[in-house]
């Protein structure tokens, strides 16, 4: 697949994390941008909105220094990827693959997207086995399914783990029973 590098300079405003570039109609939410300074420096970037031309970045690095009359905007055309294998495990990296740990970087292993895979929900077994918790707030408006995770937030204070615990003592699975 042919990635199409697009390169700007028409920064238009910086506000803390955020920079604005105009002239842009084709930029992609979440695809990647490379900011090269006047001084040759490179920071990299996200966009974050893209409309009427312009294109929102939110730079990871920071924007200090930058200047909208000497810096470039490239729009690399792809998501943020990483490299991933078996030479990652037990290491500590950065959100952008990157190794913290003092060690060498990932050389061998297959780019992937960090977002993940599109699902085909098309493809997925149709969910038949409904765990009823009881609790009429979550039954009658989240439905839960066997494997299904379910979040229980709380504040300071309020009884989540009694709430957990009332759930595992009376819920019930209905629907077909699977052997495994």
């Amino acid at each position: 697949m042919q990635v199409s590098i697009r390169e700007f300079s028409s920064i238009s405003s910086i506000k803390g994390p955020l920079m604005v570039v105009q002239g842009v109609n084709d930029a992609a939410y979440n695809e990647i941008v490379e900011v090269e300074l006047g001084n040759g420096e490179k920071r990299r970037g996200i966009v974050v909105d893209s409309q009427l031309g312009l294109a929102v970045v939110q730079i990871f690095e920071g924007t200090s220094g930058i200047s909208p009359g000497s810096s470039r905007v490239r729009f690399l055309g792809r998501g943020l990827e990483v490299k991933v294998s078996e030479e990652m495990l037990g290491r500590i990296f950065n959100p952008l693959g990157e190794p913290l740990d003092g060690g060498s970087p990932i050389i061998k292993g297959e780019r992937r997207n960090v977002n993940g895979e599109p699902l085909n929900p098309a493809a997925r077994e149709y969910p038949e086995e409904f765990i009823q918790t009881g609790i009429s707030a979550i039954d009658g408006l989240n439905a839960l399914l066997r494997g299904q995770k379910l979040p229980i937030f709380s504040g300071s204070g309020l009884p989540a783990n009694q709430l957990a615990a009332q759930i595992a003592r009376q819920a019930t699975v209905r629907g077909r029973s699977r052997i495994s």
